[in-house]
């Protein structure tokens, strides 16, 4: 099983995160984080859109991927954090980076746990 996460951040409208199960593997131009989890990540100065795509062995090592609590607040403090007054306040590395999920050799804990 595969499953995908989107968010799209836009500080002027809330877009729910969106998981999606049975996806396909990403097409051509995805970053390839390691063999479980890739991503892609658009930026234009009023919004970000993100996806990661991901498998089993990620959704094992990372539950906290598909709960919706957690994805909710990983959400609204992206939205904090990279936005004010409606605009991208950081440099698009930066934006990148903080979009960067771990992969499964990292150990992270879920948001609000």
């Amino acid at each position: 099983m595969r499953w995908s996460v989107r968010f799209v951040l836009d500080p002027e409208h809330h877009v729910a995160p969106e998981v999606l199960q049975d996806v396909a593997d990403p097409p051509a131009g995805w970053t390839t984080r390691d063999a479980h989890l890739c991503e892609r990540v658009t930026l234009t100065p009023h919004r970000v859109e993100a996806e990661w795509r991901f498998d089993e062995a990620y959704a094992a090592a990372h539950p906290e991927a598909l709960d919706p609590r957690h994805l909710a607040l990983l959400h609204a403090l992206l939205v904090f954090k990279l936005f004010d007054d409606g605009e991208l306040i950081v440099p698009p590395a930066q934006a990148e980076a903080a979009l960067r999920w771990p992969t499964t050799a990292v150990p992270r804990r879920a948001l609000g746990a």
